[in-house]
């Protein structure tokens, strides 16, 4: 109770979660990929950003359950697509999906500069 193998303690007693969904990888209920029917998550797909949603109709059928795209386009194209999609679904994650995709924009940005 209390623990789950996704939870990562820092020193400075900071809890943070490795759970896939979680975008601010913040170890509480509103974030969490785990506990909620509707989750998002935003990864980094080659040169692309891949928004992948939970179908809270699939939960029995794991191949189905979860619902992803993959967008190619520039940087702020990509997060305004990323926030009409994720306002539509959840909308109390709309800026934490923003802060993600800009984030993982970022971070393949420096890969291709490099």
């Amino acid at each position: 109770k209390g623990h789950n193998s996704f939870l990562r303690k820092n020193l400075h007693g900071k809890i943070f979660s490795a759970e896939p969904g979680n975008l601010y990888n913040k170890h509480s209920y509103k974030y969490s990929g785990l506990a909620n029917a509707k989750t998002v998550d935003i990864r980094a797909e080659g040169d692309a950003i891949k928004v992948s949603k939970k179908r809270s109709k699939c939960v029995n059928q794991p191949a189905k359950s979860v619902a992803s795209g993959v967008s190619k386009k520039s940087g702020r194209r990509v997060l305004r697509s990323v926030a009409k999609e994720v306002a539509g679904y959840r909308p109390d994650l709309k800026a934490a999906a923003v802060a993600r995709a800009s984030a993982v924009a970022k971070s393949i940005r420096a890969k291709q500069a490099a």
